[in-house]
């Protein structure tokens, strides 16, 4: 990796006004088209990708939250996963992950900035996936307007790699979006989408549960900490049918994900369940 680096300066990463992040970092690239696009270097994080302010992924840690993501829905599939949909994930992390699984036989991958995809070729590339796989059909294009034209019960994992709903992933948290991938997803197949920092940004969660309830029949939320968000992220996990959710039928094993992993996702603290509105469910004896 290179780069022109400048003299290092702290940098914040401002979590709201009273509270952040601060890294020692030296800056490696910085600009603003669609969104703001920074590229820092810490000496403990390696060099990680900013996104309108916000970290999106340190190369020390990035490896927990692409592993959750893309292994954590897969291992719940009655059958290994053949046919995917990426929304988002230009950083080429979930593609790494799906290209570990000898069944797959096709990906289709809507990404909506070229620059995030080609500077994370550029700076990012030991830890991206192979973007010329023959399997890949990699379009730079909206997930929304991608989903309208993909036909129906073709995908056994949507996976939506996606920042907060805020600028061009805000049409990736609306009632529209769930219809849509609802509808191309398979009968037994498995979406997952990140859904923020609840401890943070709670509304985020709350809001992209209830409207993803509204279309599938199942919606579970799952968990896992990323040292370097500061706190337990969350994740829609959304299907057409019922899960052993606590015993996967997929056995996948990674840097951080193995299958008895996913009793801690699937276990959430009541303050989650509070915010999701099944706090009420709980009995205590």
């Amino acid at each position: 990796m290179g780069g022109n680096l400048t003299g290092g300066f702290w940098w914040r990463e401002s979590i709201n006004p009273n509270y952040g992040h601060a890294y020692r970092v030296e800056l490696v690239f910085e600009e603003k088209k669609l969104q703001k696009v920074q590229i820092l270097k810490n000496p403990y994080w390696g060099y990680f990708l900013v996104l309108d302010g916000i970290v999106q992924f340190t190369e020390k840690d990035e490896f927990i939250y692409h592993e959750t993501i893309t292994l954590l829905p897969a291992s719940l599939l009655p059958f290994l996963p053949e046919e995917v949909l990426i929304i988002g994930g230009g950083d080429g992390g979930v593609l790494r992950e799906l290209q570990k699984i000898p069944s797959i036989k096709k990906i289709i991958q809507f990404e909506i900035d070229l620059t995030v995809y080609e500077l994370c070729q550029k700076y990012f590339s030991k830890i991206s996936g192979d973007f010329s796989d023959p399997r890949l059909n990699f379009q730079i294009k909206d997930g929304l307007k991608g989903l309208q034209e993909v036909s129906s019960e073709v995908f056994d994992l949507i996976i939506v790699d996606c920042t907060d709903p805020i600028g061009p992933a805000k049409s990736l948290y609306t009632y529209e979006f769930y219809s849509l991938a609802y509808q191309a997803l398979k009968a037994y197949g498995v979406f997952i989408q990140q859904a923020s920092l609840p401890a943070y940004f709670p509304n985020i969660l709350n809001t992209a549960y209830f409207l993803a309830k509204k279309v599938f029949p199942v919606v579970k939320v799952a968990r896992t900490f990323v040292p370097s968000y500061g706190e337990e992220i969350a994740f829609l996990v959304a299907t057409k049918e019922e899960k052993d959710w606590f015993h996967p039928k997929q056995l996948f094993s990674g840097q951080y994900y193995y299958p008895a992993l996913n009793f801690y996702y699937f276990t959430l603290p009541k303050s989650w369940l509070s915010l999701m509105g099944e706090d009420k469910r709980l009995t205590c004896k």
